[in-house]
């Protein structure tokens, strides 16, 4: 867990950002047990973006799944996330993994890290084009990316869940 997502999150939210949670998925850990980390540290009840799946090789255990192996233990994750969070998740998926898994990945909106090349237009809705990038308030690179769509679409990935009654869920 980053030890600044908590205020990162309260902060961005008072500045009026749209906010959510981005998870980085390991593959030294079932995907359950990364589930219910995720639900433990973020909040519900408030509006968020849908959560966001991190799948790399960057960072990530040397032992690289197959696809089946990690479609397992990626839907064991996505199950009681999506659950909790009322909103389908989106999966980031950088070049290297998007040619090891997009054929054969379970089926989610995409958010692209491509640095080269643009994504071809109907598979994104979110694209990476620079890690290097700078940002007023924020010291140091960030991540600088496109939504498509514009206002439009990032009021429907905002919006609450369906069925949704603006109080936390128990389980």
């Amino acid at each position: 867990v980053d030890t600044l997502f908590a205020a990162n999150l309260r902060e961005a939210r008072a500045a009026g950002l749209a906010v959510g949670a981005y998870h980085f998925f390991t593959f030294c850990r079932p995907g359950a047990d990364q589930a219910k980390n995720f639900i433990a540290v973020v909040p519900r009840g408030e509006p968020l973006l849908p959560p966001v799946v991190d799948i790399e090789f960057g960072g990530n255990c040397p032992q690289r799944p197959s696809p089946e192996q990690l479609n397992t233990e990626l839907a064991a994750f996505l199950g009681p996330v999506e659950t909790a969070f009322g909103k389908q998740a989106i999966l980031y998926l950088t070049d290297e993994a998007a040619d090891a898994y997009s054929a054969t990945i379970i089926a989610r909106r995409r958010w692209l890290r491509s640095l080269e090349t643009r994504p071809s237009e109907r598979d994104w809705i979110y694209w990476q084009y620079h890690n290097m990038g700078r940002v007023d308030g924020i010291e140091g690179d960030v991540d600088l990316n496109v939504l498509k769509g514009g206002r439009e679409t990032l009021a429907e990935l905002f919006a609450p869940p369906p069925n949704s009654s603006g109080t936390p869920q128990s389980h």
